[in-house]
């Protein structure tokens, strides 16, 4: 920056100077110097910090994904990509209600329940049916999944019984295959979600499966189906846990309240439909029992006549049967349902 500066009169003079005046006129110029050139500095940064002030801003804010989701009626909502969530069932119109507040569009279910489609369309929001189970979701699927993410309106939630494990799995495989997260983000969703370390099935469709930018997805062909079919022993285990939720709730409730030390009509009722529930659930074990997988396999058609054993014992005065039962259900999954099976993609 070229600054003139005006020679004070004092410098045109002919008169000579004592040392102390030519000190004097020396200190003076260089105080006129610097304050010439700090009302130039002054002045560019006016002329900067305007500009600052009216340019728009380069730096776009984004949300950081995946992440958690607070909601009144959704249980454990994740967003794993901008268009794509996982969580748990939607139960009643007030959940429905809230996924369409939200702007869902498509609600995708992994569970093997049947999905309450007419609840969906009165919500003006489309259901699609592509249940796999614990053990891991074969190749296909997780295609399948990816193509409805692909096609289908967005925004899209996909969601299993609790949203902890089969669901985030799927979104993320599925979110990982379309190429809308790498695999540090998919293997996140996991977490977020508290998949269990024990669904090993689980961990490994996430770890098998890739991107491929050469995909035509124009050429993949799905029919989507708002309901889909279900194998008998499918079918078996969804009524086994809605029955086994009931009856704990019943029991946990019942003894919170001392129902098992008061007689009355309602204390009554409420052992009526215990045992119906219980009743229920033991018949479904005796099914299985009939079923050619527990004919085939001792160490299946055990766990079913120990869990038979216990569920007769089961009674408001003996409540910590239904932890033995959980626990039969937990070592029968662990063998059959939790791990992949050999070879299976």
């Amino acid at each position: 920056m070229c600054m003139k500066i005006h020679k004070p009169d004092f410098l045109k003079t002919k008169h000579a100077y004592s040392a102390s005046q030519h000190t004097g006129v020396l200190f003076r110029c260089w105080t006129l110097l610097i304050f010439n050139f700090l009302m130039a500095m002054k002045g560019s940064y006016v002329l900067g910090q305007n500009a600052a002030e009216t340019a728009p801003s380069k730096i776009k804010q984004t949300e950081l994904l995946p992440r958690k989701i607070a909601t009144a009626h959704i249980p454990n909502l994740v967003q794993v990509h901008t268009d794509v969530y996982s969580g748990g069932q939607p139960e009643g119109e007030a959940a429905f209600k809230e996924l369409r507040s939200m702007g869902f569009r498509t609600i995708i279910s992994v569970d093997g329940v049947t999905p309450d489609v007419a609840a969906a369309e009165s919500n003006q929001m489309q259901y699609i049916h592509l249940p796999h189970g614990y053990d891991g979701i074969s190749d296909s699927r997780v295609t399948e999944i990816a193509k409805a993410i692909h096609d289908l309106p967005k925004p899209i939630y996909i969601h299993c019984h609790h949203g902890k494990h089969r669901s985030p799995t799927a979104a993320a495989a599925a979110c990982l295959q379309a190429g809308l997260i790498d695999k540090s983000d998919a293997r996140s969703v996991l977490e977020i979600a508290r998949t269990g370390k024990n669904y090993v099935g689980l961990f490994a469709t996430v770890e098998r499966t890739t991107f491929d930018p050469a995909r035509d997805w124009s050429k993949i062909k799905v029919d989507f189906k708002a309901i889909a079919s279900i194998p008998p022993m499918a079918r078996s285990m969804v009524s086994i846990e809605h029955y086994l939720s009931q009856v704990h709730s019943q029991i946990h409730l019942a003894v919170q309240s001392d129902l098992p030390n008061h007689k009355s009509l309602a204390s009554d009722k409420k052992r009526s439909d215990i045992a119906h529930d219980l009743l229920m659930l033991k018949e479904l074990y005796i099914e299985l029992t009939r079923d050619s997988k527990a004919i085939n396999d001792m160490a299946f058609n055990e766990y079913l006549q120990e869990g038979i054993k216990i569920i007769e014992q089961i009674n408001l005065e003996a409540p910590h049967r239904l932890k033995e039962l959980e626990q039969n259900c937990k070592a029968c999954h662990q063998r059959y349902r939790d791990k992949p099976e050999t070879g299976s993609k």
